[in-house]
């Protein structure tokens, strides 16, 4: 019995994963295979990566047409679901969106393993062209717990939505976000609601949506912002970081993620900045921002696991060091 008991706790203890309370939780983004345009190897299918406890929560970008042919959003994940580059992928009958059925499975088996799963809407070349309340709805039915026949991911639910708009809005995303708030609430599992702004703070696009609506987790872009890049100052003596902590938010709990780019091509080659680098501002912050700082954040996979060393496991365990949660409702 005891031998039995033990197996069963050891077996929970591996698929712990994600815990919003705790200060050492890993984004990364997926989807966008960046590190093929710096002759890295392609990003892996996402069910690649759900036995790597390095990984707590994965971004699945993007979402980046809001309102495409026929009326439904447009999905683009690159070398793993692109109908525009690989004729074989399903397309639902009149519109643009993808059938990505091998996704479902492995957004499942992610979630087996502890992992969040979150699709992220916007990127640098999105159309945010919707209204908001068909658009929640919409979002709601094709992805969660609603109802549709154009299910991308079918049976498959993930646990919620990330903001990354690097543009105006033609979409009031604060309705967007209060209605995507109130639909969570009709569920039966937790969901989440993040937002990826740029470091200057308040973000020009997301600003009054931190201020003004429920958001959970901020995975703040300390890269391609210039003069905020963390590569400039180092975060635990940077001031920008303080605007950030000292802040009024619509959700005063809100966990703060710092981001970087994971390799010297991810984005502007100056706001890079080495996993050494990064893991030891990441304990600092860890101590200096206990009750906002909830982890970090990583643009994106492919360059993640395409070097050497992996940059979202270095980070991951510079934070395991100084882990702690607050084991509180957030």
């Amino acid at each position: 019995m005891l031998i039995i008991l033990f197996a069963v706790l050891a077996a929970a203890l591996n698929v712990l994963g994600f815990d919003i309370s705790c200060n050492s939780n890993m984004a990364v983004y997926w989807g966008q295979n960046s590190g093929a345009s710096g002759s890295l190897p392609y990003q892996k299918p996402l069910g690649a990566y759900c036995d790597d406890d390095n990984v707590d929560i994965i971004l699945l970008s993007f979402l980046y047409i809001l309102k495409g042919k026929g009326g439904y959003p447009v999905l683009n994940f690159a070398n793993i679901c692109d109908y525009t580059k690989n004729a074989s992928v399903p397309v639902f009958p009149g519109t643009e969106l993808m059938h990505c059925s091998d996704m479902g499975v492995d957004i499942k088996r992610c979630q087996e393993r502890g992992k969040i799963i979150l699709l992220s809407i916007g990127g640098a070349t999105a159309q945010l062209n919707s209204d908001a309340d068909t658009f929640s709805q919409q979002v709601w039915d094709l992805f969660m717990e609603g109802s549709s026949d154009f299910r991308p991911f079918d049976d498959a639910v993930i646990d919620g939505i990330d903001l990354d708009f690097e543009q105006h809005s033609q979409m009031d995303i604060i309705k967007f976000a209060n209605n995507m708030n109130q639909l969570f609430k009709t569920g039966t599992r937790k969901y989440y609601l993040t937002a990826a702004p740029q470091c200057p703070y308040p973000d020009a696009n997301l600003g009054d949506l931190l201020a003004q609506s429920h958001v959970d987790m901020a995975f703040i872009q300390f890269y391609n912002s210039g003069w905020c890049d963390n590569s400039k100052f180092g975060l635990p003596h940077w001031p920008q970081v303080n605007a950030w902590t000292n802040r009024s938010f619509a959700n005063p709990d809100i966990r703060l993620f710092v981001g970087s780019t994971a390799g010297s091509g991810a984005g502007n080659p100056s706001s890079y900045v080495s996993p050494d680098f990064f893991a030891n501002e990441l304990q600092s912050l860890q101590k200096d921002y206990p009750d906002s700082f909830g982890g970090a954040m990583t643009w994106d996979m492919s360059w993640a696991y395409g070097s050497t060393p992996n940059y979202a496991a270095s980070a991951k365990q510079a934070m395991m060091a100084g882990s702690k949660c607050k084991g509180s409702a957030y």
